[in-house]
C-alpha cells in the first residue's frame, strides 16, 4: 500500500469512527429529549458508574470513564446542580469526596435505561450479531495495538 493509500485508509477509518460515535451521541440526546429527559451521554456515562459503585471517588469515575480530571469535575459539578447527585466526605480519607446519587438522580438512571435500550437497538438495526461482535474485537484490537505503542520508546 502506498503512503497516500495508507494515509487516505487511517484517515478514513479514523473519521467513521469519530462519525459513528457522534451519530450515536446525537441520537442518544434526541431519544432523551423526546422523552422529556434533560441528560447528556457524558453525564449518563458518569452517573452509571456511581449508581454501580453506589458511591464511587471522582478518580475512579475518571478512570472507569476515560476522562481527565477536569471533566470530571465538570460533569460532577453539572450533576450536582440538576441534584442528582451529592459529594460527600469519604469517612476514612477526608481528603477524598465521594459521589452519590440523590433520589432524584436514581429516578433519573431508571428513566434513562430505556432510553439507553432504545439507543442500541437502533444503533443495532439491520447489524448482525456476528458483525457486532466482529466490530468490538476489531476496535479491542486497534486499542491493544495503540496501547502497546505507547509503551515502547521512541
Amino acid at each position: 500500500m502506498t503512503k497516500e493509500a495508507s494515509l487516505k485508509f487511517h484517515m478514513s477509518m479514523g473519521m467513521l469512527i469519530n462519525s459513528a460515535h457522534r451519530a450515536m451521541t446525537k441520537r442518544f440526546v434526541q431519544n432523551a429529549m423526546k422523552s422529556g429527559l434533560d441528560i447528556s451521554l457524558d453525564q449518563w456515562m458518569v452517573l452509571g458508574p456511581i449508581w454501580q459503585l453506589e458511591s464511587a471517588s471522582q478518580k475512579e469515575l475518571g478512570e472507569i470513564t476515560l476522562k481527565d480530571k477536569t471533566s470530571i469535575t465538570r460533569l460532577v459539578d453539572i450533576l450536582e446542580k440538576k441534584n442528582l447527585v451529592v459529594r460527600v466526605e469519604d469517612q476514612i480519607d477526608h481528603r477524598i469526596k465521594r459521589v452519590i446519587l440523590t433520589n432524584a438522580g436514581k429516578q433519573l438512571f431508571f428513566d434513562v435505561l430505556p432510553i439507553m435500550e432504545k439507543t442500541r437497538e437502533e444503533v443495532r438495526k439491520d447489524i448482525s450479531d456476528q458483525d457486532i461482535e466482529t466490530f468490538k474485537k476489531v476496535l479491542s484490537s486497534i486499542i491493544v495495538n495503540l496501547e502497546d505503542e505507547k509503551d515502547k520508546p521512541s
